[in-house]
């Protein structure tokens, strides 16, 4: 299995706004060593047709925790624990969000490509199985 990386290797916040993904994806790579093979990133957005109202005006992204963070964290450092990781940076909104808007941002960093991808969906499904951030698609 996976080994623990260092505190400072993961990084989870939550936005309350748009974010510029090409931007942390620059600064993220920035901080990389040459040991690294792979970097791989998830930029989820809000499709529309919706999956429960297939005519929707936004989509509502509820904290159901107290604390988003220490709960993507856990989420992070899992991660870490099951696959063989450099980095992670997650990054995910809450509130409401327009259709095409940023929902989530993940990024994982390996010496292989199998880590690195097999860890950002690992994430990715961890993330949707709406344990911490519910996503309600609301009506005009």
């Amino acid at each position: 299995m996976g080994h623990v990386i260092n505190e400072a290797d993961i990084e989870v916040a939550v936005a309350t706004k748009p974010f510029a993904v090409a931007e942390t994806y620059s600064k993220f790579i920035k901080k990389e060593s040459d040991s690294t093979g792979t970097v791989v990133m998830h930029h989820g957005c809000v499709k529309y047709p919706g999956k429960v109202l297939p005519d929707f005006r936004v989509v509502s992204l509820d904290a159901l925790v107290d604390d988003v963070c220490e709960g993507l964290r856990t989420i992070a450092v899992d991660a870490a624990w099951h696959f063989i990781l450099h980095r992670i940076f997650i990054l995910h909104r809450l509130g409401t969000v327009e259709r095409g808007g940023d929902v989530l941002l993940v990024i994982c960093s390996a010496a292989t490509r199998r880590d690195a991808f097999d860890a950002c969906s690992w994430i990715v499904d961890e993330i949707k199985k709406e344990r911490l951030i519910a996503l309600r698609e609301l009506p005009f």
